[in-house]
């Protein structure tokens, strides 16, 4: 087991997440991970058309480049470069960059499947 991930910039695994969205894993290399990490690029190809997305889990996103917007639920929310926003995954969401720029996010899983291992092995 590593005792951690080191992952260099622009080196992270690609991953098939979302066909309208790159994501790059950023502790593929860490085993028994609590969270799992990702870069996300959003481009401006992707706003034809919303996809909303629902999964059971939690997610943190931090806007590392551009501007983001974020449909959670029947919401419309706008993120600018710095600003993040922490979402119960279950919400169906979708994203779009808009102003025909791309815009790169750290996002960041909790998955309830690794919380509960957590929660399992902490009452064990």
């Amino acid at each position: 087991m590593n005792k951690y991930a080191l992952v260099r910039k622009d080196q992270g695994i690609k991953v098939e997440r979302h066909k309208d969205y790159k994501y790059k894993a950023l502790a593929y290399s860490f085993v028994d991970r609590k969270v799992e990490p990702f870069i996300v690029t959003v481009t401006p190809e992707s706003n034809k058309e919303i996809s909303l997305n629902m999964h059971k889990d939690q997610e943190f996103n931090y806007i590392l480049q551009g501007k983001l917007k974020l449909y959670l639920g029947n919401k419309e929310i706008i993120l600018n470069e710095g600003d993040s926003i922490y979402f119960d995954s279950s919400i169906p969401h979708g994203m779009i960059a808009p102003d025909n720029q791309i815009c790169k996010f750290l996002a960041i899983i909790i998955s309830w499947l690794i919380t509960f291992k957590i929660f399992y092995h902490a009452i064990i």
